[in-house]
């Protein structure tokens, strides 16, 4: 039992956050350890718990999800939070990732991306839902595509290559994931993450990945 992931939800509808519990239960290496109806009750139950990790809706009553989340690092450093939205905005993924959160899905995922996110921050990623960050490059791409009226962004200088990097790697994949995913060596993986580092002037993988969800919109 000791490799357990323990899992906390804090969810206030009540289908949702019972099917959860009834397909996690099922799931080898995962244990659920409560449950939270409410943002008051959240931080309370955080503070008896100490769970791994927290599925947290981003819409819960009492008090807003966003505010939560330093509230969470304060009370119970070592729990990670995965925010669950229906929102599918980079502002919305942004402010999450700023407020402390290690993961952002859809509430629409699947249940096989919601344990591969609940095994990556509990490993210590960043998970953002695949579909989530290809929204954003998509915009990022269409918007204004002449530059004018706006100075050349250091974004603007990925490849459509650094680009499917970086968008891999908001998914929370390995050097090796990303290699085997885009058919190329870790070696050739690594060169075009020092090359996005380099470009966005940030010194690794997290904080280039804030900085593009960051500086995409406008």
């Amino acid at each position: 039992m000791g490799d357990q992931i323990r899992v906390l939800i804090a969810d206030d509808h009540r289908l949702f956050h019972e099917m959860l519990h009834l397909t996690l239960r099922q799931e080898e290496g995962i244990e659920i350890v409560g449950e939270a109806p409410n943002g008051s009750n959240t931080i309370d139950t955080i503070i008896d718990l100490k769970p791994d990790v927290i599925l947290i809706d981003i819409a819960m009553p009492e008090k807003d999800s966003i505010e939560i989340l330093p509230a969470i690092r304060e009370k119970s450093p070592k729990t990670k939070a995965i925010m669950l939205t229906a929102a599918k905005d980079e502002t919305t993924i942004f402010k999450v990732l700023k407020a402390g959160a290690k993961g952002c899905l859809s509430k629409d995922a699947s249940i096989c991306a919601l344990i591969k996110a609940i095994q990556a921050v509990h490993k210590g990623e960043l998970w953002i839902e695949r579909k989530l960050i290809a929204r954003f490059f998509d915009r990022d791409a269409t918007s204004d595509p002449k530059g004018e009226g706006q100075a050349r962004r250091p974004k603007d200088a990925l490849t459509p290559r650094e680009k499917e990097v970086l968008s891999l790697l908001a998914t929370g994949c390995a050097n090796k994931e990303i290699a085997k995913t885009l058919f190329i060596s870790e070696m050739t993986v690594k060169s075009h993450l020092n090359s996005i580092f380099r470009k966005l002037k940030v010194t690794g993988r997290l904080q280039a990945i804030i900085y593009a969800i960051n500086r995409g919109p406008g």
